[in-house]
């Protein structure tokens, strides 16, 4: 299946899912990509960790201003981005994971996308939606190329 396709599938699987559970799988296209970096566990980890470190960073500034809605959207995609950045480069100067090819984060905005829900439902939800529906995501995608 192409990218796009495991994208397609991960909107599709991911809008069911939130309509039969109430729980969202951490964004609509957030599925779509996890899948596609299935074979990349250390890439998902990072992204998952940077979504919780974008959460809790936007509940700090929730205090401070009020966020609601798209604001606290923004902020969460803001925190995403810059812990991706930090991440990436603090990579690149530690020699244990300069080992390791390709530590990476998933996308730019997918951690903050995720940690938008995280925010939203809380962790535990957010991570066993997300893994659910990217799993499926992952045997649908099978089950078309064979």
């Amino acid at each position: 299946m192409s990218q796009e396709g495991y994208i397609i599938a991960g909107i599709v699987l991911g809008l069911v899912f939130t309509e039969l559970t109430g729980m969202s799988p951490g964004g609509i296209i957030v599925p779509g990509y996890l899948a596609i970096f299935l074979f990349q566990p250390l890439g998902i980890a990072l992204t998952g960790i940077a979504a919780v470190g974008a959460m809790f960073g936007t509940r700090l500034v929730s205090r401070l201003f009020f966020l609601f809605g798209r604001r606290r959207y923004a902020v969460c995609l803001l925190f995403g981005i810059l812990l991706k950045l930090g991440v990436e480069r603090l990579s690149t100067g530690l020699p244990i994971l300069n080992s390791v090819t390709n530590v990476r984060l998933i996308g730019w905005l997918i951690p903050g996308i995720i940690a938008n829900d995280m925010y939203k439902q809380g962790i535990p939800r957010t991570l066993i939606a997300a893994g659910t529906v990217t799993a499926l995501v992952f045997l649908a995608a099978q089950g078309f190329s064979h």
